[in-house]
Parts: C-alpha cells; structure tokens; sequence
C-alpha cells in the first residue's frame, strides 16, 4: 500500500487533466466540469442518460481519447441544492473507496465542488481536500495511488485555493509541503491524528451559520467581493456563499432560494442594476432576512431605497470598512 500520496492544486480545464482517472459527480443532474464530460462522451457516442448515476452508487467509464484521463469516474450524490460541504467530505471519501477496485491507478484529477454554485470556495476546498487527505490517511484508496491534483479553471481561484489549503492542511500531522512546486505530501502513520481545521473542514459547516452575497457575476466586481465584502464577512464568524453564474434558471434558481432561506444576512450589492441581484433582493425581503444593501453610485439604484440603507462605498477599501461595521451592528 502506498505510503505517501502527494495533492497539488493546479489551473487548467478538468476535461484536458493528464491523469489515470477524473473524479466527478452526478448531483442527479450535469453542472459544471461534470456537464463538459458529459458532453466530450457524448461526441463518441455515449449519451447522457447512460452516465446517470443513483445517489450511492458509481459508474466508471472508458473515455477513448475525448479526455486527458482514459477512465471517468461518475459518483451519484444528493441533488445540487443538498451538496453542502459535508456531502463534499463524504464524497472524496466515497471516491478513494471506489477507486480501490481498479488497479494500477496512480494519479487522480477532480475539481472542487460547490464554488460556482453558492458554496463558500475555501470551505469547499477543505471539505473536499481534507475528505480525501483523511480517507487517504485511513487506508482508503487504490494501493498504486501516488498524487491527487485538483484542477481549478480560474488561476486567480487557484492562488486563493492555495493559501486556504495552505492555512488548512499546514501543520497536520502526516502533512507536509512538497519539496519542488506547490502542494503536499500526505503520510500515511500507525495513528491517524488530524489538525482542528483538516478534521472539521465541511464536518461542522452545517451548523456554521453564512451570509449569502447577491451581486452581478462582472469581472470589474470581482475584487469588490474578494476584498471588499468576503473579509468583513468572514471577520463576523460567517460563511461567505454566492452563486458564480451569469445565467439563473432551473436548479440554480432553486439554490439560491435554499441558501437565502437559511442566510443569516443577505448582502446585495446593487451595482450595474443587474435584475438577478433585484430578484434576489426582493425575495429575501420576502422571506424576512437581513439584508445590506450595497451601491457604488446611487445613480445606479432602479428603484427608490427610501426607508431602507443602503451603503455607497467610493472604493474598495471603503466598502470593507463600512461593511465591517454594519455587520458588527447587526450583530
């Protein structure tokens, strides 16, 4: 049995990782990198319906060439609105198990899961880091199994991927960095003892109360929410949850309804007066939450906020400071 398993975190498109088998799943539906597989083996002639996989059971399949891997690996899990991070733990253990009955593999590639669609990405990258790094430090996996890489399509995700890992995973025992490159070599020991942040990465998120961001999926806003709203957020003990999709229909609707309903604040940044921000808005008002009302410039605003606050933030820096206090007095 291998006695070190080496995980790396690298930029680059699932579909095209160079690797003995990748990891995806089937939340009962096809999203994201899972969908782009689907649709790569549909080119060869393997439809949809056939990679439709039950919740607890797995599917692998032969790729032919349409991917980087030869082999695919289909979990069935919950559907998406029930794929939290602690379903992200199980599933990466769920996988290594599955991967025991197919010899010779040696290298693994998967994604993270949840990051486009309302999850807190640090957190489901622990969750799904820390469930394979303790399943792997169990015993579980293929004996040939030598490197995990997570692949993350957004290079500036993948640097902040890195520093979470980094705070999550530094300092575990059996954990260390990689001598060359980014990443860790993960060793198996007669007792498994885990650091307080790998062992409850995504196991005690349920209870972990978030804060649901509702704003414009814009490149030009992507710093206001990684500078300016994600650290007040997380400074006031919150998750910081928002859907990455420019496009909301169907299951994602259905998401974002679930993580308003049991938000402990929604922040809506009204900027660009994009109507998914304002449908979003009026049903958390709907729903009774909290929410923050955000603007860059009140000349944006589409309707009247009187008898509601709203925060003009001139910068970044100013957002940050404003939104800490204001989370601060709502307690």
């Amino acid at each position: 049995m291998s006695a070190a398993l080496d995980v790396v975190l690298e930029a680059g498109d699932i579909t095209d990782a160079r690797a003995d088998v990748v990891l995806l799943k089937h939340a009962q539906n096809f999203y994201g990198a899972d969908s782009a597989v689907a649709q790569r083996l549909e080119s060869i002639g393997v439809p949809r319906s056939q990679l439709e996989v039950a919740v607890g059971a797995h599917l692998f399949v032969e790729t032919r060439g349409t991917l980087g891997a030869p082999l695919a690996l289909f979990l069935g899990t919950v559907r998406l609105g029930n794929f939290g991070y602690h379903e992200i733990r199980q599933f990466a253990a769920r996988a290594l198990k599955a991967l025991e009955s197919r010899s010779g593999i040696r290298h693994v590639a998967c994604t993270v899961h949840g990051t486009n669609y309302g999850l807190d990405e640090d957190e489901a990258a622990l969750a799904l880091v820390g469930g394979l790094v303790e399943a792997f430090l169990r015993g579980a996996g293929p004996e040939s199994l030598e490197r995990i890489t997570v692949v993350e399509l957004r290079p500036k995700r993948v640097e902040r991927l890195r520093k979470a890992l980094e705070r999550g995973l530094g300092g575990s025992p059996g954990v260390e960095p990689l001598p060359t490159g980014w990443g860790f070599r993960v060793k198996r020991m007669n007792q498994v003892v885990q650091a307080p942040s790998l062992a409850t990465a995504g196991a005690q998120s349920l209870a972990k109360p978030h804060a649901f961001v509702a704003m414009p999926f814009a490149p030009e806003l992507e710093d206001v929410y990684h500078y300016g709203i994600l650290g007040p957020v997380r400074a006031a003990g919150l998750l910081c949850e928002r859907v990455d999709q420019a496009v909301f229909e169907g299951a994602i609707i259905q998401r974002i309804k679930e993580r308003i309903d049991t938000a402990k604040v929604v922040i809506a940044d009204l900027s660009m007066a994009n109507p998914n921000v304002y449908l979003e808005v009026g049903y958390a008002w709907g729903r009774g939450r909290q929410t923050v009302l955000l603007v860059r410039d009140l000349k944006e605003l589409k309707f009247d906020v009187a008898g509601h606050r709203c925060l003009v933030y001139r910068n970044i820096r100013d957002l940050e400071t404003q939104l800490s206090r204001e989370l601060q007095h709502l307690g």
